[in-house]
């Protein structure tokens, strides 16, 4: 071989090198640049994704009026949610049932949205949505304490495609609530929708969920969980008895604590005071011997005469028992005389949130979790709020089809097996 067909091959060897590294180092750059996260897009079955919302401490920002027409709804409904039989355990939440509510009303229109308004104690001029805004940013919170509130509504897909979207737009940017298309014929979907409630309630709520009598479901969630201020000492709890409608119950675990300088207000018919959370506080209300918690809440003015009740100071020696249930209440029939459901289903105007279609909610309920223990709380709620369509609009001009002369007519199976075939010229022939 001569020095210059060497030099040659030499040359090709380095060039064939240089193109290899040019390849991998391409092959290279492309794989990491493709491990970069991307945006994924929208879901298809996504109506309404929430805006953004940032944790606030800024509590001047919610009017007092709003918190007044929020202590009011709860003052009025609280006797009713929480009349049970005898002897069993009740819980409520009335700021879950209030956002609930306030999505609906977001979503009626002219009587019907009078007589939400009215019934959410919204006086006339105030903006629901921004308060509730507001409302929803001081309500998380992580860390020592938690609290956490999340809305959705799942809707099935031919609905989806009618609903108002000035509605949606409000549930995203008011209620940070996100909107789905799901088929509810689809088994899956019950579940996915349960597990959505489950994740934002800690696990402490997992709904049963019926799809079948459903057009819209509407859900808000609320986790609550915070340390007393002054733990209670296991060492100074007690096993005692309590003394339940049905009987005497033995060995009951009771925590012990004495708090000095404590507000306290005493009534004809009852005692009261707070104990301080690391986010908020528990009232402890406690009947005089012989008197139930339900003939205090027969009166719709009890609550609030205790909230507004003028209190000394004393040194309180608590005892007060460990707890942990779970409830579950029909709304509609709680809140019947308070006239809920004959708005919500004699013809309600939900021309906002379906503006072409005739609904009315069909069911409210909310379920409830709370365990209450040495060091402090931990409770749950869920509400739902069912709407069926009770007109369904056609969204084009129907064509036409009028039998006024002869025609044929063929009858099949669900297997696709042609049953029948016949001809009608006479329709009165027998």
């Amino acid at each position: 071989m001569t020095m210059k067909n060497e030099s040659a091959i030499l040359a090709k060897r380095r060039y064939l090198r240089i193109v290899a590294f040019i390849v991998c180092l391409v092959v290279l750059v492309t794989a990491v640049a493709g491990c970069e996260p991307r945006k994924l897009p929208v879901s298809a079955d996504t109506l309404a994704k929430p805006a953004k919302v940032k944790p606030s401490t800024q509590y001047g920002g919610l009017s007092e009026s709003f918190k007044k027409a929020l202590w009011e709804f709860a003052f009025k409904t609280s006797g009713s949610a929480l009349s049970v039989k005898e002897g069993d355990n009740a819980l409520y939440s009335p700021i879950s049932l209030y956002y609930a509510l306030a999505m609906v009303e977001a979503g009626a229109g002219g009587r019907t949205k009078d007589e939400l308004r009215a019934f959410l104690e919204m006086s006339e001029g105030t903006d629901a949505g921004k308060e509730l805004q507001t409302l929803y940013s001081l309500m998380l919170h992580e860390g020592a304490s938690e609290e956490l509130i999340a809305n959705a509504v799942w809707m099935r897909p031919e609905l989806g495609d009618r609903v108002g979207q000035d509605w949606l737009d409000k549930l995203a940017n008011r209620f940070y609530a996100s909107a789905f298309k799901v088929d509810f014929n689809d088994e899956a979907t019950a579940e996915k929708m349960s597990k959505w409630v489950e994740e934002q309630t800690r696990g402490k709520i997992k709904p049963e969920i019926d799809l079948s009598v459903a057009d819209m479901i509407l859900m808000n969630t609320l986790y609550f969980k915070a340390d007393w201020v002054a733990a209670f000492e296991e060492h100074n709890n007690r096993k005692d008895f309590f003394y339940a409608p049905s009987g005497k119950l033995a060995d009951v675990t009771f925590m012990n604590a004495t708090h000095f300088s404590q507000e306290y207000l005493v009534g004809d018919l009852f005692r009261a005071s707070a104990i301080k959370l690391n986010n908020g506080k528990i009232d402890f209300i406690l009947p005089n011997e012989g008197v139930s918690p339900e003939t205090l809440l027969a009166n719709p003015d009890f609550l609030k005469s205790v909230y507004e009740g003028k209190r000394q100071t004393a040194d309180i020696a608590f005892s007060i028992p460990k707890f942990s249930y779970r409830s579950k209440i029909d709304v509609f029939e709680k809140m019947e005389a308070l006239g809920l459901k004959d708005m919500l289903q004699n013809n309600p105007d939900l021309s906002v949130m379906l503006p072409n279609s005739e609904a009315m909610v069909s069911k409210i309920t909310q379920e409830a979790f709370i365990d209450l223990n040495e060091q402090g709380v931990e409770a749950a709620a869920y509400t739902q709020i069912d709407i069926k369509e009770t007109c369904i609009p056609f969204q084009d001009d129907p064509v036409e089809m009028i039998f006024d002369r002869p025609f044929i007519y063929v009858i099949s199976d669900d297997a696709g097996v042609p049953l029948f075939v016949g001809v009608i010229n006479n329709p009165l022939a027998s």
